[in-house]
């Protein structure tokens, strides 16, 4: 197995900490009385529990969205995973959502997952070496793994698998994408194949992509393969049309190649590369792959918020997050669901990393206006924003991370930033099902 899913550049920084005034709670006081008026208890996050009922305000709130994103606020929260595993089960059973897309490998997500024969033996491996082992390491996603997704192509619907991220540096992809891409290059005869120096240079220069992840203050690596990865882009669009799929791969190398460029150097303009990318990938698999389809997305929190200057800390201007940029288009924003996650007390921490306690929420926050009696609930900010539209309460919520994760507390206009919160009391880290 390729165990690069630790290395995977960092995800998500934060929704940070603000001030505190008289004037902000006051206004403050909408949003509460909404929160603790309009909280659905969740009696169980159990993937075994099928008697969906608790379940129907979150169908309700979607309605006919063709795009739910389910978030997480750290990639080792393991009664997220298994809330996510329920509501993915939930949307597939009986709202008719039949993709489910993962933050990892596009290109394996989705080349070779289409042409895997689709036994169990074959999927189990395929899925553990081309979704990131945050996940498929984690113990409290092996019912929909090793269970769920085989399982369901006994059925007469399938849950379909494909990715959205830009990072091709998992197993299929480190393997075989340069080599895919050759081929492509050479039967489509582009000029940049018959120069002389094309498989002594220009093809290894482009391999180095998924074989050498440093970055150091010598740039001119990564600016060679941009300049080789645009030429076959340019050729190929002469020849291709521009929602090709590999038209999409060439891209999604020169975003991974720009996002490794700034690794350790500028934060933005890495963290933005692959988001961007992300969110032409969705909005590809929405429109050409699965313009027919209703489809879930797995990803970070950070990456499927609406950032959309929500925030009130001028750092965070520069920030481009998936979701921003993917619901910028009112059409799609209209069918698009957004659920961020929430947590009051516990500990947390990626698998194989250190554990550590969540700070405990202000006592002036949405964790706090939850009633105690529930460890698990749903609130639904649509509803809020269509009966107040012109609302930009800012309050405090765990919905967001700091590096290297903490669950911090944090002040924006949340409900501007997701469309709806799963609330969970407590948190509690992955265990390594190896």
């Amino acid at each position: 197995m390729n165990n690069t899913s630790y290395k995977f550049i960092p995800c998500y920084l934060f929704f940070l900490i603000t001030l505190f005034s008289t004037g902000q709670l006051y206004a403050q006081k909408n949003i509460e009385k909404y929160v603790r008026e309009n909280t659905v208890a969740i009696p169980t996050i159990s993937p075994d529990s099928t008697n969906y009922a608790d379940l129907e305000a979150f169908g309700n709130a979607i309605g006919n969205s063709r795009i739910v994103m389910l978030g997480e606020q750290y990639h080792g929260d393991a009664p997220t995973f298994l809330a996510k595993t329920r509501l993915v089960k939930y949307l597939h059973e009986k709202k008719g959502f039949n993709v489910l897309a993962f933050e990892s490998d596009f290109f394996g997500l989705n080349y070779e997952w289409d042409r895997l024969n689709k036994t169990k033996p074959l999927i189990d491996s395929f899925i553990n070496e081309n979704i990131f082992g945050i996940w498929t390491q984690c113990n409290t996603c092996s019912n929909l793994f090793q269970q769920y997704i085989p399982g369901s192509f006994n059925t007469g619907t399938p849950l379909q698998l494909t990715g959205f991220d830009s990072q091709l540096f998992l197993n299929y992809s480190v393997k075989h994408v340069t080599a895919k891409v050759d081929s492509v290059i050479r039967v489509l005869q582009l000029p940049i194949s018959l120069r002389p120096d094309y498989l002594t240079e220009i093809l290894p220069y482009i391999d180095t992509l998924n074989r050498t992840k440093n970055a150091g203050k010598d740039s001119s690596l990564f600016n060679k393969r941009n300049l080789y990865l645009t030429e076959v882009k340019d050729e190929m669009s002469k020849k291709l049309n521009p929602n090709d799929f590999w038209m999409m791969v060439i891209d999604n190398m020169i975003a991974e190649n720009l996002e490794l460029k700034y690794v350790g150097r500028d934060f933005w303009k890495e963290s933005n590369a692959r988001d961007k990318q992300m969110a032409e990938n969705l909005k590809w698999l929405s429109k050409v792959k699965y313009p027919n389809q209703k489809i879930i997305v797995w990803a970070h929190s950070y990456h499927i918020s609406k950032y959309n200057g929500h925030y009130p800390e001028s750092f965070l201007n520069n920030a481009t997050s998936m979701g921003g940029i993917f619901t910028t288009d009112t059409a799609i924003m209209n069918k698009t669901y957004i659920l961020g996650f929430s947590s009051y007390e516990g500990t947390a921490g990626r698998i194989q990393s250190k554990k550590y306690k969540l700070p405990k929420p202000p006592s002036y926050s949405f964790e706090n206006w939850i009633n105690t009696a529930y460890n698990f609930a749903f609130v639904d900010f649509k509803k809020y924003n269509l009966t107040w539209p012109g609302a930009n309460e800012m309050f405090s919520m765990s919905a967001s991370i700091k590096t290297p994760g903490t669950h911090t507390s944090s002040q924006a206009v949340w409900t501007k930033v997701f469309d709806g919160v799963f609330y969970i009391k407590e948190m509690y880290a992955c265990e390594d099902t190896k």
